[in-house]
């Protein structure tokens, strides 16, 4: 496996500077894949209503899973579209404190292949408001800009697709083919 860049390391202290971090012995690890899916010239970003934000697709990674295997599984879930990766080099690591839980996060570059079919959320998701927005480029700074979110996991998410989404904005600008 080649070496992966860290994009981000995110903890409360990201949100909260005067937290006082507890002891990071005992944390639980979760693996999740997630990243950018591009589209004729769009991304794919998910409206979490019930906590203003938004995210991009992804989720956990299942026992027996590859991480790109999980990241495309998320893909057709929360968006309904088959992806060819373009780019894995990074991930992100979440120390959720709250919950005594270390997330890793292994980031992908991904283009739709084929047609966009419908959303399949889960009944969390459904609960949380989950809307599919297809944006285009040029306006997820100002999206992700206004987002202020009203729970805890919604506070780290901000942070981290924030950071995917500088990670990769110049390469989306003009090196990567949006389509």
């Amino acid at each position: 496996m080649e070496n992966k860049v860290l994009i981000a390391e995110i903890s409360n202290t990201d949100f909260d500077p005067e937290y006082k971090m507890r002891d990071r012995d005992k944390y639980a690890i979760r693996r999740a894949a997630r990243g950018i899916l591009i589209n004729d010239g769009k991304i794919a970003l998910l409206n979490v209503t019930k906590f203003n934000y938004h995210k991009l697709p992804g989720g956990g990674v299942e026992k027996n899973e590859t991480i790109e295997k999980a990241f495309k599984r998320e893909v057709v879930e929360e968006t309904g579209c088959k992806c060819e990766v373009l780019d894995q080099p990074g991930i992100v690591m979440e120390w959720r404190d709250q919950w005594s839980l270390l997330q890793i996060s292994y980031v992908f570059l991904a283009k739709v292949v084929g047609e966009i079919g419908k959303s399949k959320f889960e009944q969390g998701e459904i609960d949380e408001g989950f809307e599919l927005g297809w944006v285009p480029f040029e306006k997820i700074d100002e999206i992700l800009k206004n987002d202020s979110p009203t729970n805890y996991e919604g506070k780290f998410i901000t942070i981290r697709d924030k950071g995917i989404y500088e990670f990769y904005k110049e390469k989306l600008r003009g090196n990567v083919k949006l389509a």
